[in-house]
């Protein structure tokens, strides 16, 4: 798991680099391909669109790196590090559950109990999902007016 830390961080960097460079792109002037507000409906998406990529990488690698400090002492390994956050942050912790999805590490206790601890702050949860759901929106709504549309030159016929 801790070699694709180097993976994922490339890739989101790689990632985040390419949708600020066409947000960029977007806005600057000599652009034609949209105009008026359909422009900085566009250039927004793709702004939301790196904030989440940037956001959620980051608290993937936060949680693979758990997920490698949990394996130090091998496939399975009972118990848990005294630095993992279910052993730090918790007593009585037995096993644990990572869930990418919702960027949350989940600990088992010996009642079969599972609780959440802190191990990916709130606030990148919280700038992931809003910033996906601005980005969501925002390209809804310029889709909706007809902004991916290609419209053919003027002067030209078919």
């Amino acid at each position: 798991m801790i070699l694709l830390v180097p993976v994922v961080f490339l890739a989101a960097i790689s990632m985040v680099v390419f949708l600020v460079l066409q947000c960029i792109g977007i806005v600057l002037p000599g652009n034609r391909h949209w105009s008026g507000w359909r422009r900085w409906t566009v250039a927004g998406a793709l702004a939301c669109a790196a904030t989440a990529t940037a956001s959620y990488s980051l608290g993937a690698i936060n949680l693979m790196l758990t997920v490698s400090t949990a394996q130090d002492g091998g496939t399975n390994s009972a118990p848990l590090p005294y630095n993992h956050p279910c052993m730090s942050q918790l007593k009585g912790a037995t096993d644990y559950d990572v869930q990418f999805l919702t960027l949350r590490t989940l600990c088992v206790m010996e009642d079969g109990e599972r609780i959440a601890v802190d191990d990916v702050p709130q606030g990148v949860r919280v700038t992931a999902a809003a910033a996906a759901g601005g980005s969501a929106v925002l390209a809804g709504i310029a889709a909706a007016s007809g902004a991916f549309h290609t419209r053919p030159t003027a002067g030209r016929r078919p």
